[in-house]
This record gives C-alpha cells, sequence and structure tokens, in this order.
C-alpha cells in the first residue's frame, strides 16, 4: 500500500508528462529530474553529431543501457519489496508501544522496549542501505559509460577532423555533461513504477490467496429491512458485591 499509494502516482506522473518535452514545459516543471526517454534519445542523436562515425557507437551504449536497467531492475525492486516487510514490525511496535505506554511505565519496561524498538529500526534500515548502495552503483556505472564515450568523441574528432566541427564538437560535449542525469532518472523513475506495479499484483494475489477469518455463516449479510424489532431479556441472572 505503501507503494500504490506513495510511489506509483509520482513515478507515472513523471514518466508520462516527461515523455514530452513541451507539457514539461507547460507544467513549469523546473526540476531537472523530469527527463524521460525522448530527452534521452534526443541527446544521443545530439553527442552523435560530435562525429560521423559516433553514431556506430551508440547502439551498443543502448545495449549496455538495457542490460544494466535489467540488472538494476531485478535488484532494486526486491530490495524495495526488503525495506517494506522490514519497516512492517518497526511500524506494528511503534503502534503497540504507544497504545501500551502506560503499562509499560507501570511496569518499568522502558528499556527493554526500548531495546526492541532500536532492533527493529536497525533491521529496517539494512534493505535501505542496500538500496541506496546500488543506486550508487548504478551512478557510478553510467558515470563510466558516459566518460567512456566523451572519451570516443575526442578520439574521434581528433583523428577524423573532416568528420566534425568545432561547432558540432561542442554540441557533443555540451550534451555529454547532462546525458548522465537523463538516463540516471529515467531508469530510477521506469524502475520505481514497475516495482509500484509489482506491488499492485502482489495485492491481488493477497486478496485472492488469504484465507477467510470469517467462519462458515458469519459472512452472510443481513438484509436492508433487519432487524424489525429488538429487545433485551435476562433469564435466570444473579449479581452480588462483597
Amino acid at each position: 500500500m505503501t507503494l500504490v499509494e506513495g510511489e506509483l502516482p509520482i513515478s507515472g506522473l513523471l514518466v508520462v508528462t516527461s515523455m514530452c518535452i513541451p507539457l514539461r514545459k507547460a507544467l513549469t516543471c523546473k526540476s531537472n529530474e523530469h527527463i524521460a526517454l525522448l530527452q534521452s534519445l534526443g541527446q544521443a542523436a545530439l553527442i552523435s553529431t560530435g562525429s560521423s562515425y559516433m553514431a556506430l557507437c551508440i547502439p551498443p551504449f543502448i545495449v549496455g543501457v538495457y542490460i544494466l536497467q535489467t540488472i538494476y531492475l531485478r535488484t532494486s525492486r526486491q530490495l524495495r519489496f526488503l525495506d517494506l516487510e522490514a519497516k512492517s514490525p518497526l511500524f506494528s511496535n511503534f503502534v503497540e508501544t504507544f497504545e501500551g505506554v502506560v503499562t509499560i511505565r507501570a511496569f518499568g519496561w522502558q528499556e527493554k522496549s526500548r531495546a526492541v524498538n532500536w532492533h527493529f529500526l536497525d533491521a529496517s534500515q539494512q534493505p535501505y542501505y542496500l538500496l541506496l548502495c546500488v543506486q550508487r552503483w548504478l551512478n557510478l556505472v553510467l558515470d563510466l559509460m558516459i566518460a567512456g564515450m566523451a572519451i570516443v568523441v575526442i578520439t574521434l574528432s581528433m583523428q577524423l577532423r573532416s568528420s566534425s566541427s568545432g561547432a558540432l564538437l561542442g554540441i557533443a560535449l555540451n550534451n555529454v555533461l547532462g546525458f548522465n542525469q537523463s538516463l540516471t532518472m529515467m531508469i530510477t523513475e521506469w524502475t520505481k513504477l514497475e516495482t509500484s506495479l509489482g506491488a499492485i499484483a502482489r495485492l491481488k494475489t493477497f486478496e485472492a490467496e488469504t484465507p477467510s477469518e470469517s467462519r462458515p455463516g458469519e459472512d452472510t449479510l443481513p438484509p436492508d429491512s433487519w432487524p424489525q424489532f429488538g429487545s433485551i431479556e435476562f433469564r435466570s441472572v444473579s449479581a452480588s458485591y462483597g
């Protein structure tokens, strides 16, 4: 429910609204995070103008990005599920502590309750820390790939001067600077969107496969006219106070 109500609307909005640059401008988005597939492809096309032979390097680069996205998607999806499952005991413990704080103080269980809370807090941070590590790994690999692309652009422009010019080289290098951020946001937002859609599938499976707690006969809905009348009757009741 955290993914469905929190990340799914935001990720879906970023992916859909940023697919078109004019729409992005119409929404007056001031953040550079709203970047998606079309803008990344446009920057790749401008980078390839640095040298006529640079276009030959774009397809292998796209294949590498696709493989990277596949690996990152699988790992990030599982870590996000583990993060949600690890936070559930922490939230439950917080609610139970809040509701039973009077009893905890009456029996002097403050230290024990604090130790249990710290234990759940440490356990909940482990998947989150690993998720941050995976995100840093993604940024590092993309930085290396973009650096390699910049080296190829410079090399081709120096060795094959007839296929390039100073203006085209400047355009290519200028777009290399923002290409990394475009790819990072595209992969991250797409991963969040697929993870949130996977959460909907988990909810559907839970609803379909989890047995009902109602006993036979307890799931019957009474008619709208029920009850027509009501009364309370006491039989053979005795009470005393000593």
